[in-house]
């Protein structure tokens, strides 16, 4: 995959034109998508079928020929292998109709089997055999703390009340939590790359609930455990590791650790000023605000210009946006987004 503009600025090697890809690029926005999502009573019965995942990874690269795919699955299958019992309703998002809420519930999780996830290999397998030759495929998990942040609330919220009520009364018990899932992120991204994934994102999509020591003692602490771990594998070493990481008001050099190849920024960060602290040490991804592309063409082309002609020197530069794109945003947007990408240099 030599020639993959991609992996060449994971690897900080210049591109004439900065490649592009961007979260849930396979998703509700697409027709072709929503198709498929007919066909399934529920979104996790949809994910356990390989060949459909493959299909709907695919989908987005055929529309917009982008310069990686990235897996169909859902972050929260780990929780899940624990017996969580991960639920889909229709019009509500992830809910566990066993979460975590007390130490004891710990003690009594099930043992993490990578097996019983077979089904993401499978769909890792199936989608690099569709790929056109040399794409790249995006592998990921959830961080240890948001994984934690969903287990313990028992599905997303507006304030994450009893994740922080729990992390304040059982502060060991919750560490040893953290502990458990980052043994299976690393056990469940190790069994990725040897189904054929080219690179990781780990998503920590609440760190922003954590502030200062916090931050380092509940997220950062463990994010480091899982990409340590995988450095030292022989088995992963060579892979890259992209950290979204949804924390605007971090210092950024509390991201700038050995293990990591990439930054994925939240469109909160100005890319700019992390452009210059980072000096080419690092890859960036980013983060044009998804909420552009319910904007005129134009202003989507002049959003998209200022990002790309701040990071036109900056050899490991990868465009996305700072978010996962929402649902109701037209797929016709998106193409003048990576018409105007491609046209900016």
């Amino acid at each position: 995959m030599d020639d993959s503009k991609f992996l060449n600025a994971l690897d900080l090697k210049s591109n004439t034109i900065p490649p592009v890809w961007f979260m849930r690029q396979a998703g509700r926005y697409l027709p072709e998508y929503r198709k498929i999502r007919k066909n399934y009573s529920n979104f996790l019965d949809m994910c356990k079928e390989p060949m459909t995942c493959a299909e709907l990874a695919l989908q987005p690269i055929a529309r917009f020929n982008l310069d990686a795919s990235i897996l169909f699955s859902d972050i929260l299958t780990i929780p899940d292998a624990l017996n969580l019992g991960l639920e889909f309703h229709e019009g509500e998002g992830p809910k566990f109709s066993n979460p975590i809420s007390n130490p004891n519930d710990i003690n009594n999780l099930d043992l993490f089997d990578e097996n019983s996830l077979s089904y993401v290999f499978m769909a890792v397998e199936q989608t690099k055999k569709l790929l056109p030759k040399g794409l790249p495929l995006i592998g990921f998990c959830g961080s240890p703390w948001t994984l934690a942040a969903y287990s313990i609330e028992g599905g997303g919220s507006a304030n994450f009340k009893k994740t922080k009520t729990f992390m304040a009364e059982n502060p060991n018990a919750l560490h040893d939590f953290l502990e458990i899932l980052s043994d299976a992120c690393y056990r469940y991204l190790r069994q990725q790359v040897i189904s054929g994934i080219n690179a990781i994102q780990i998503f920590d999509s609440w760190a922003d609930l954590l502030s200062g020591q916090n931050l380092d003692l509940f997220s950062l602490r463990y994010t480091k455990k899982i990409t340590k771990m995988l450095k030292q594998d022989p088995i992963t070493k060579d892979i890259p590791i992209i950290l979204f990481e949804k924390n605007p008001e971090m210092e950024i050099e509390k991201l700038v650790f050995n293990d990591l190849s990439c930054i994925s920024l939240h469109w909160n960060n100005n890319i700019w000023t992390i452009s210059k602290t980072l000096k080419n040490n690092m890859a960036i991804q980013g983060n044009l605000n998804p909420n552009v592309l319910k904007e005129s063409d134009e202003i989507i082309q002049a959003e998209v210009r200022k990002i790309c002609s701040k990071m036109k020197d900056f050899p490991g530069f990868i465009f996305n946006l700072g978010h996962g794109i929402t649902p109701d945003i037209k797929p016709e947007k998106v193409e003048v987004m990576i018409k105007a990408v491609r046209e900016s240099i």
